[in-house]
């Protein structure tokens, strides 16, 4: 009987496991569960389990998948390998039930659901019996500690959450270590310039310290009570991860000597420094996390040697300022995430090294993020690959020219936090953007010429902010626009020109005091009532049903909540006002004009020219008409002379007098020649 709860206990945990936003694959039908009765422990169950259902394998998929399809993944395969999951409770059982565990097995999950005061101790030893263990997971409430006194050579994932890691005192370490930067050339601008006003990376003494000497033996005790952790020797290992293990310092033997490391997560830990090559020892590393710690201050040695590296987590920490002290050259990094840092300023040639950068998050409530060009630099040069930025807590009183100088590839901007107005040309030279999310900005003025050069704007979202009106001209540039937000603002009137988007779908105009008029007369629900829904697919099928060619295609749905409302006929619907107490009749369908390009060009110079377009068609209907009447003067005069005798005696004496000038023409080129 008590076999059976275990075994149910067991089945609960493994399917009550916290499911992090991680994406889900299309999964092949599980092998039956397979129960080794013989040589599976009382409280263990032993079965055969998708791999890429483990944490570990969630985890993984989650850190590379962020702009990849599922099929880019690490380990999109749903592969099943001997899973054995056991319950650890007595410190007492814990060597007799690991040693009783099936020598085949692949993937190891150790659980202990004792007290935080029962405390137990694992050793790496003690599982080395394993000879085909390639996954080892471990978590635990505290108390759980694991002595680190063997390596093991032959496992590829780890995952510890929980626990304390702790070296054996019979650990081999490696003799002769040589420190990283003996062989590391690369400074920043500014060491090599000479430039001592930017603070140097150097140790800090305290002045009244007292030395402590001490002999050779009381210092190699001092190591041993340290006990400072090491994955020496572990060689096939690909994934780390060391979630709330108290692993507060990093040292550079950590993690030395693990070539094949590419994914390491050492979140919630307490870091408070990056110690000089920290993770030079793992120089393939893909992804880093150092997310959720204390870190207050970010030196290029840090992260120095990480070539190959493609993401960088550091979500909230304590980063106050960027630099070009702030990271070495990571010429492979794609994705950095450095939301929730109370950044507050970012200087010149920060990202001069993230030349490859696709992705960049920033920004946090803590701390007003400042943005303005330095001279002729923008605070973004060089990223000339980001396609998608985000900035959160943005504090300036105008969002001038310059800021995002350099962008030129971006497609996806998004900016939160408190923005005054926003200044022509504030997105100069942003041909590729796409998508455009200002939305919960407080912005109360925008630049006619704000969005000039913008021409492949699909989404405009301005909504939530203190607009009072929209500048004529705002969206001239602007003919790929599908959809554009306003909605919670104090907009009461717009442009009558406003919706000649020739491809809009979606025009979210809720939530405003409209001053409803006959001027809204163009308005048409079929653009403010609706609501842009997910992608639907939709195939071509052959003649027996099946998919042929399949694309996914943006669904839209009318939504009644959504309907613009008039402030001056207390809340009614725009389209009830303009139907029944306005009656204004049929809607004024406006068309672009035809007679002239004039994209590109300021709103005030448009004007101009098209009152001089004006002008000139007034002015040649007055000339046409004038000659039309010429012309039926002449013509009646001729019809009325035409049958006259003295007529046709002068239209013959007129051809004589021709022939007459063209012979004497002939005879004085005959004679000069």
């Amino acid at each position: 009987m008590m076999m059976i709860i275990i075994n149910v206990l067991i089945v609960l945990l493994l399917r009550c496991q916290p499911q992090s936003a991680l994406p889900q694959f299309d999964q092949q039908p599980e092998a039956p569960v397979e129960l080794d009765v013989l040589s599976c422990p009382l409280s263990c169950v032993c079965q055969y389990a998708a791999f890429n259902e483990l944490p570990i394998a969630r985890w993984v998929n989650y850190m590379t998948s962020a702009e990849e399809g599922p099929d880019d993944t690490d380990f999109p395969l749903t592969t099943h390998i001997k899973l054995a999951t056991c319950l650890l409770q007595e410190a007492s059982e814990t060597l007799a039930l690991l040693s009783a565990l099936p020598i085949d097995l692949q993937a190891l999950v150790l659980l202990h659901t004792g007290s935080p005061d029962n405390q137990l101790t694992v050793n790496t030893s003690s599982l080395r019996f394993l000879n085909q263990l390639n996954t080892l997971e471990i978590r635990g409430t505290g108390a759980t500690t694991l002595i680190i006194d063997e390596p093991l050579e032959l496992l590829q994932h780890a995952n510890f959450e929980q626990i304390r890691l702790q070296a054996s005192e019979r650990l081999q370490r490696p003799k002769h270590s040589k420190l990283p930067s003996d062989d590391y050339e690369y400074k920043p601008p500014s060491d090599v310039a000479g430039n001592e006003a930017t603070p140097k990376y150097q140790l800090q003494f305290e002045a009244d310290a007292t030395v402590e000497i001490m002999s050779y033996e009381q210092h190699v005790e001092r190591l041993k009570q340290t006990r400072m952790p090491s994955f020496w020797g572990w060689n096939l290992l690909e994934v780390l991860r060391i979630h709330n293990c108290q692993l507060n310092e990093l040292h550079w033997q950590m993690f030395d000597g693990l070539p094949q490391l590419h994914h390491l997560n050492l979140e919630r830990n307490g870091i408070e420094e990056v110690q000089p090559f920290a993770f030079s020892g793992a120089p393939h590393l893909k992804s880093l996390s150092l997310a959720h710690n204390a870190v207050s201050r970010l030196y290029y040695l840090g992260l120095a040697g990480l070539l190959e590296l493609e993401t960088l987590n550091l979500a909230d920490n304590h980063l106050e300022r960027l630099s070009e002290l702030s990271f070495p050259p990571l010429p492979r990094l794609q994705r950095a995430d450095l939301r929730q840092n109370p950044i507050k300023y970012i200087l010149p040639a920060t990202f001069w090294v993230m030349n490859d950068t696709l992705e960049l998050q920033l920004g946090s409530e803590l701390a007003a993020l400042k943005l303005h060009s330095w001279n002729s630099y923008g605070q973004f040069d060089s990223l000339h690959k980001l396609r998608k930025l985000s900035l959160a807590n943005v504090t300036t009183p105008s969002l001038e020219q310059g800021v995002f100088k350099g962008l030129q590839a971006l497609e996806q901007l998004t900016l939160r936090g408190r923005i005054g107005s926003v200044q022509f040309d504030a997105f100069a030279g942003m041909e590729q953007l796409r998508e455009l999310d200002m939305s919960h900005c407080g912005i109360a003025e925008l630049s006619m010429d704000a969005l000039l050069g913008v021409k492949r704007l699909e989404l405009l979202n301005l909504a939530h902010n203190n607009l009072t009106h929209v500048p004529n001209g705002l969206l001239d540039d602007q003919q790929q626009l599908v959809v554009v937000q306003l909605q919670g603002n104090q907009l009461r009137t717009l442009p009558t020109s406003f919706f000649q988007q020739p491809r809009l779908r979606v025009v979210r105009l809720d939530q405003n005091p409209w001053q409803c008029n006959c001027d809204m007369s163009n308005w048409l629900p079929r653009l403010t009532n609706v609501v842009r829904g997910p992608s639907v697919e939709r195939c071509v099928r052959d003649i027996n049903g099946k998919p042929i060619l399949c694309r996914h295609v943006v669904s839209y749905k009318m939504d009644k909540n959504l309907v613009p409302r008039c402030a001056n006929f207390n809340g009614r619907s725009v389209y009830y006002v303009l139907r029944r107490q306005l009656h204004c009749g049929a809607p004024l369908i406006l068309t672009p004009s035809r007679s002239g390009n004039t994209r590109g060009l300021p709103h005030w110079l448009k004007l101009e020219l098209q009152q001089h377009r004006q002008q000139q068609q007034q002015q040649q209907k007055v000339g046409s008409s004038n000659k039309k009447q010429s012309l039926k003067r002449q013509r009646k005069g001729h019809l009325s002379q035409r049958n006259r005798l003295d007529y046709i005696f002068r239209q013959k004496h007129q051809q004589r007098n021709e022939e007459f000038s063209q012979e004497t023409e002939d005879k004085q080129m005959s004679n000069e020649i």
